[in-house]
């Protein structure tokens, strides 16, 4: 056939006739199957040798000499649909049937979304499709060209983690998934001799033994959790597990399981398959050693000294602080150092030095760092500024290095808080907003099981629940609602009104009502005196409060920032709360 014949050929696949030709007119062109540009290759002539070029780079060059052009791919053009197609790519998709036994159709659309397909979703990757597309007309789907040209295996023989060979099967049909319990509507992997039906991403990517945040022992996946006395109880989201279809188990805690897709998520799992790889115990290093029979430690933040146990440790000085959580010691038993102010909560001495915890999925570290470096950083749940001891992720496989204060690392499940009567748990739920502070929470969430719309931030669950403060001689309180007060609330601090449907601070003998923040500050949680070269932090309990330099006001918070950069001091109410 010359370059000049033009030959027109009809297919099943297609409802207008093709022009069939090997020599198009334009030296590109865009083949709508394969979705690439095809070039008609040249040789050119040069240093005496005939050389293979590409226009229409040959063109732009300096060279002027002969030129042959060679066509080396027959192609089908289709005026009405304006498409063309490599012979290679028809051939490769529409040379036999599709795997449901019925030959494809192209479809090519101009108006979107489209009206005359009941879905005009891909069967398969179920994403739209759009100007391009196959259809079967006989099974009434719609595909993708990249799902045809990769279809799905008719079988998948996954021995781990069944032993019969699963076959698909190619078509819209309702079905519970036997694995995650998720409900499917199209090909599911069957086992006739099981009676199984799963998904394909189930049977092809839940992997088999896993380690997750919120229990001490490796779980294993089951096609079938098996009656027991009681209910399922998934241990993340904290909804019932259907006992018919499958989910994640431990061998150790035979009331123990969890979702499918629970357990699978980011925020759960660390990724690894842990199948045939031994179970170890790790050596974790106890936080301190004693010494001798009076029960002297040696803890590893403080190793240069001796501390010892105070059961009954009282102080007037509300500025002495845990050197771990940073709280007032308020009477709570405490190690102190025999030679320094170095002074630990007895609770705090204790802290594991590694972990597993709900707000990450791998271990972290105790470290405390922090109160020799002088300086201080926020932490990633709570948002608050600290610069006491962290738990730290030091996996190096770890895309998000967080790091996270001891008080929201001490959260555990179930959670109780005074002022809510039933716990808490971390059940991923995000998008909610705080029933303490009344603000959206970006992050997950502590929920209620039995109030759906109950929520806490971990700012505010973490908040301490007594607190002294230089306006009242007597320990401040949690609260939230108007109790037996009448009228208007205010704060005595910075003389505005209290909301009382978020929390305050109280006093139950004197009936004061007191912001969180006025009561706090955001320096609340980090070690007074040096911070670092440029900044110092001193408790605001002189005669006369310092002016700010940012809002000009004097500093209304128990806490500020001085400068010890300039000549002059310059002092500051807080880092991020103070208006500006």
């Amino acid at each position: 056939m010359s370059s000049t014949d033009v030959e027109v050929v009809t297919f099943p696949f297609h409802d207008h006739p093709l022009s069939c030709c090997d020599d198009p007119v334009a030296a590109e062109f865009y083949c709508s199957l394969c979705s690439h540009y095809h070039s008609l290759s040249w040789q050119v002539f040069r240093s005496g040798v005939w050389q293979n070029e590409v226009e229409p780079w040959f063109r732009t060059s300096e060279y002027h000499g002969p030129a042959l052009r060679i066509s080396n791919n027959i192609n089908y053009h289709c005026k009405e649909c304006d498409i063309m197609m490599h012979k290679d790519c028809v051939d490769r998709l529409f040379n036999q049937p599709f795997i449901c036994n019925h030959i494809l159709k192209i479809f090519v659309s101009t108006i979107s979304p489209l009206d005359s397909i009941v879905d005009d979703l891909c069967h398969f990757c179920r994403f739209e499709v759009h100007h391009m597309f196959l259809r079967c007309t006989i099974c009434n789907i719609s595909l993708h060209i990249g799902c045809v040209a990769e279809p799905p295996p008719l079988t998948i023989s996954e021995p781990k983690h069944h032993k019969h060979s699963l076959s698909l099967l190619l078509r819209l049909v309702t079905f519970t998934c036997n694995a995650c319990g998720v409900e499917g509507d199209r090909n599911p992997y069957v086992c006739l001799e099981c009676n199984l039906m799963v998904h394909k991403d189930c049977v092809e990517n839940l992997p088999r033994v896993i380690s997750i945040n919120r229990h001490d022992h490796r779980i294993s996946h089951t096609f079938h959790l098996g009656e027991k006395e009681g209910d399922w109880e998934c241990g993340v989201c904290r909804k019932m597990i259907n006992w018919v279809y499958g989910g994640y188990k431990c061998s150790r805690c035979p009331s123990y399981a969890v979702h499918s897709k629970c357990a699978t998520k980011k925020e759960v799992w660390d990724g690894l398959e842990l199948e045939d790889v031994p179970e170890e115990e790790e050596e974790i290093k106890d936080p301190f050693k004693v010494i001798n029979e009076k029960g002297d430690i040696v803890h590893f933040s403080h190793e240069k000294h001796i501390l010892r146990l105070d059961e009954n440790y009282v102080t007037d000085d509300a500025n002495m602080r845990c050197r771990c959580c940073i709280l007032a010691i308020n009477g709570d038993p405490c190690y102190k150092c025999m030679e320094c102010d170095f002074i630990l909560h007895k609770a705090c001495a204790n802290l594991p030095r590694k972990r597993r915890h709900l707000l990450h999925n791998h271990k972290l570290t105790l470290s405390s760092r922090r109160i020799d470096e002088d300086n201080f950083l926020e932490c990633s749940a709570c948002r608050i500024y600290t610069d006491g001891f962290i738990y730290e992720c030091l996996h190096e496989d770890c895309e998000n290095k967080n790091a996270y204060d001891v008080r929201c690392s001490s959260v555990s499940e179930p959670f109780h808080h005074d002022l809510h009567q039933h716990p808490l748990y971390f059940t991923l739920q995000s998008s909610r907003r705080c029933q303490a502070c009344n603000k959206e929470i970006k992050d997950d969430p502590l929920n209620c099981t039995v109030c759906d719309e109950y929520s806490l931030c971990m700012r505010c669950a973490t908040l301490p629940r007594k607190v002294k403060h230089r306006c009242d001689d007597h320990f401040l309180s949690l609260c939230q609602g108007v109790g037996n007060a009448s009228g208007d609330l205010w704060c005595d601090i910075c003389e505005t009104k209290t909301d009382p449907s978020v929390r305050y601070y109280t006093c139950d003998e004197c009936g004061l009502s007191l912001h969180i923040d006025c009561v706090l500050g955001d320096l609340y949680y980090m070690k007074l005196g040096h911070q670092n070269p440029e900044m110092e932090i001193h408790p605001n309990n002189g005669a006369t409060r310092p002016s700010c330099a940012r809002c000009g006001f004097r500093c209304k918070f128990p806490f500020f920032v001085r400068g010890t950069k300039e000549q002059s001091a310059l002092y500051v109410c807080s880092i991020d709360l103070c208006p500006r």
